[in-house]
């Protein structure tokens, strides 16, 4: 498996950081940039292209450039994310989503939708109704997809701030110990498989 990387620097401010269901504790903002260089080294080391987002330094978590972004084949989904401050963290995503030559469509108000919140596994997109992202970000995502033949199942959530802080696809199918119930299924959500093409974006995730 391998695709595109899309890197940012931590931030000066890191320690600022929006904390939601843990407290604040102190951070290291010398050791996160080691930490985040030597990511972005493991990643290009296992053929991945890296390609950094220009630096947003008065956005103390905009190192997670997961959230502002959920790229499906050939379109990115430029997001609206939940936490206002967050916000100006997606105009330097979308400059280096557009260099990509990708298709480019947002998230628009009142929707909220922060890309942590979506999981793709093959054909199903799982989405979180979360703190961060409400009913109308997952509607409008959903009219995004269908195009590209993705089914949007919205997933109610509770004590955690993002569906991938709870569950997350991996690579060889392995199943994991936390369940989600999808809204209005019968059936459980478990860690699947994801397999994508060359053109696979990916950023790095955030753990708020």
């Amino acid at each position: 498996m391998n695709g595109t990387g899309l890197v940012r620097d931590p931030s000066s401010r890191l320690a600022e950081g929006i904390v939601t269901h843990i407290g604040r504790a102190p951070v290291d903002v010398a050791l996160a940039r080691a930490q985040h260089a030597a990511y972005a080294d493991a990643l290009t080391a296992s053929s991945w292209t890296i390609r950094p987002v220009p630096a947003a330094d008065d956005c103390p978590d905009s190192v997670f450039v997961e959230d502002a972004v959920v790229v499906c084949e050939d379109l990115a989904v430029l997001t609206r994310p939940g936490a206002p401050a967050r916000r100006a963290e997606v105009a330097g995503v979308a400059q280096t989503i557009r260099s990509l030559g990708l298709r480019t469509a947002c998230v628009e108000e009142p929707g909220t939708l922060d890309g942590g919140d979506i999981l793709q596994c093959g054909h199903t997109v799982y989405a979180g109704r979360s703190g961060r992202t409400n009913g109308e970000g997952i509607r409008q995502l959903r009219s995004l997809l269908a195009p590209l033949g993705r089914t949007v199942v919205a997933v109610p959530l509770g004590n955690v701030l993002h569906l991938k802080s709870a569950v997350t696809a991996l690579p060889d199918g392995t199943d994991g110990s936390t369940r989600l119930r999808p809204a209005g299924s019968s059936s459980t959500l478990r860690p699947c498989a994801t397999r994508t093409d060359s053109r696979r974006v990916a950023g790095q995730p955030g753990p708020e």
